[in-house]
């Protein structure tokens, strides 16, 4: 069974908007929402927290449980800003491959970021798992490199910092965590997120979340298809 999972209730509400939310529960497999094509089951979902602790708490969680609740891979889907210049555009959906923690490092005295990689000497990678044993849907999809942060791009000057450091196409929360977890209880996962917005200076007046998720809306519907909730 393929555990979709999200960070938040607004993703996943607006991808399946006739699908209650759990209540909040001390039980991890109280998150876990069924999906289905009428009868058909497809797999599952579960809204895990946003931000690499939660997110990764919740999902170690459930994969402490796999066996027991049938999760053979987990699809990490959501929202993501892009980086400019990476013939990337809002709307556009992909598929990230790769991830590296993008805020962990110290800030030195004069205010300046120096990230962990050059600290230790290598930039610490997470990987998907390998694309041909995908879907064809995911397959399909553009392949992209990835930073989760904790804290989010707010300026253009951390823009160019981070996109000089790590070289990434897109910017969001839990990919990292995601792929470091899937691979420590052998799950293949893999992550699909749509574009919101351009990663620099914050303005949310510019950003389209109800059209990316739409966008994911439409290729979850198209593909799988998801029509009765």
């Amino acid at each position: 069974m393929t555990l979709f999972a999200f960070a938040s209730t607004l993703e996943f509400s607006k991808m399946f908007p006739e699908t209650p939310v759990p209540e909040n529960s001390s039980n991890i497999t109280d998150k876990i929402i069924p999906l289905a094509v009428g009868c058909k089951s497809i797999g599952c979902a579960a809204i895990l927290g946003v931000g690499l602790v939660e997110f990764s708490a919740n999902l170690s969680a459930l994969l402490n449980r796999k066996n027991e609740l049938g999760i053979t891979s987990v699809v990490l889907v959501g929202i993501c800003g892009a980086f400019k210049d990476r013939d990337l555009q809002v709307g556009d959906v992909v598929r990230v491959d790769t991830e590296v923690v993008g805020d962990l490092g110290v800030e030195e005295k004069e205010g300046s970021f120096t990230a962990w990689s050059k600290i230790s000497g290598e930039v610490k990678k997470y990987d998907a798992a390998d694309p041909s044993s995908a879907p064809l849907w995911i397959r399909n999809l553009r392949g992209a490199s990835g930073i989760s942060v904790n804290c989010c791009t707010g300026t253009e000057a951390t823009a160019r910092v981070r996109a000089h450091l790590f070289n990434a196409d897109v910017e969001s929360m839990e990919g990292a965590a995601c792929f470091s977890i899937c691979k420590a209880f052998s799950v293949n996962a893999y992550e699909i997120r749509a574009v919101s917005n351009f990663v620099g200076a914050r303005d949310k007046s510019q950003w389209k979340i109800a059209e990316a998720l739409e966008k994911l809306r439409e290729l979850f519907n198209y593909e799988l298809p998801i029509t009765n909730y």
